[in-house]
């Protein structure tokens, strides 16, 4: 009994700490004004909007100085 009550809080936790997690950060290393890569690996962001891939929302976050994380690896 004492286990499940334990494995029940523990699973607790976890999913209040996930949830409090409102995305990923981009990895944008430094970043120059160079050229995005044309590739299509659409990336949702935190703020709604679906961005062709990373590189175009880590040029929006340096470009509005928002912080706008990956809600998700796909169309929003």
């Amino acid at each position: 009994m004492a286990i499940k009550v334990l494995l029940l809080g523990l699973l607790l936790i976890f999913a209040v700490d996930a949830e409090e997690k409102s995305g990923l950060q981009p990895s944008c290393g430094e970043m120059s004004h160079q050229a995005c890569p044309l590739n299509l690996a659409p990336v949702c962001g935190t703020d709604g909007i679906t961005y062709p891939n990373e590189c175009t929302l880590c040029f929006e976050r340096q470009r509005t100085k928002a912080n706008i994380l990956i809600m998700k690896y796909d169309d929003c």
